[in-house]
């Protein structure tokens, strides 16, 4: 498989190019598993000494070669270096890190799916402020949410599980508001604070020994009123200073 792919001339037509391992399935589909970019054969490179790597990405390639279910497709090519990068970046945040054995996510503010509307509100940079009645804490969820997350998988990310300093930050604060990068994704009415693990997660799965001493609020989406306000927009908000809770 792919043996026949030897021809210098044709790989230094590509120039700089972008690609994709794919498994192939039985309806034909080729899904992406790896995104990567290169020059010349960089494209085979992953192909080399399978037998003796041990990475996940290495190991789902020798399975589908093995089971000539893989496929190798380019998706832009004749690019420069810069370029390339932006592809590769964009692609892996379209497919999704978690869908694909790539380790590192696409990187670049201006490379990340971002609703227009809200895209409109950060590149504008006209953030507003809450209003006195509606403030509460803001909690950062920059690490773990994802483009593609649901109404669940944004309310788990973000009513747990926190460390005791947080919820200190939190104390009495009637809403939580799930903020990506300044834009608020969702607001939550906070009925009260509990033990991590009290409740069931079903779309995260928790380490048992971190949440010991951790946190988690119970709660539910706001009012309509309030998200109408503010879902979406893009706020004022003081320095979280590496603390992923804000109080607004």
């Amino acid at each position: 498989m792919f043996e026949n792919l030897t021809s210098r001339i044709f790989f230094d037509k590509l120039k700089t190019y972008v690609y994709a391992y794919c498994k192939i399935d039985n309806e034909n589909r080729r899904i992406p598993i790896y995104i990567g970019k290169g020059k010349g054969s960089r494209c085979l490179a992953h192909l080399k000494n399978l037998t003796t790597k041990t990475d996940t990405k290495s190991k789902k390639i020798l399975e589908l070669k093995n089971k000539k279910k893989l496929g190798i497709d380019i998706i832009a090519y004749n690019l420069d270096d810069k370029t390339a990068f932006i592809v590769e970046s964009a692609c892996i945040d379209l497919m999704g890190i978690e869908n694909l054995t790539n380790i590192v996510k696409g990187k670049g503010n201006n490379i990340k799916r971002t609703p227009i509307e809200e895209l409109q509100n950060i590149i504008l940079d006209k953030p507003i402020e809450i209003d006195d009645e509606d403030k509460g804490v803001g909690i950062l969820i920059n690490r773990d949410f994802k483009p593609n997350f649901g109404d669940l998988e944004t309310f788990e990310i973000t009513r747990g599980v926190w460390a005791k300093n947080c919820v200190s930050i939190a104390k009495n604060s009637k809403y939580a508001y799930a903020l990506y990068h300044g834009v608020v994704k969702e607001i939550y009415e906070i009925h009260s604070w509990v033990k991590a693990g009290t409740q069931e997660y079903f779309t995260r799965k928790l380490n048992i020994e971190i949440i010991k001493n951790r946190y988690e609020f119970i709660g539910k989406i706001a009012d309509d009123n309030i998200r109408k306000k503010y879902k979406g927009k893009l706020i004022k908000k003081n320095r979280s200073y590496g603390n992923p809770f804000i109080k607004l």
